[in-house]
């Protein structure tokens, strides 16, 4: 898990070739920041169109495991009354450490 402060492509890009392995398939929505990758040959890269459904029903490719794994740690940090925008990296260390 690498903080950045902004989730652009020129942002995200540099961070994936730096700590995501080649012959990494990576799979994403098609938010246009990870569009670079379709062109990078060290990575296979599926994505699934929200805006048409959550599972690509050709390939079978979804986003879920992550967006189901950011909403506990949201839920956990609720019940215990507290969430700042400022902790979230900490938040997910400590989730990340105790899974």
């Amino acid at each position: 898990m690498v903080p950045v402060q902004q989730r652009d492509a020129a942002t995200l890009l540099p961070v994936i070739t730096t700590y995501v392995l080649p012959e990494t398939t990576i799979y994403s929505d098609e938010w246009r920041a990870y569009h670079a990758l379709q062109h990078n040959p060290a990575y296979q890269h599926a994505t699934v169109n929200h805006s048409v459904s959550f599972v690509d029903s050709n390939s079978g490719v979804h986003t879920q495991n992550i967006e189901n794994t950011w909403m506990l740690v949201k839920r956990k940090q609720k019940k215990q009354g507290e969430f700042s925008r400022t902790l979230v990296n900490s938040y997910l260390e400590k989730f990340m450490w105790r899974k």
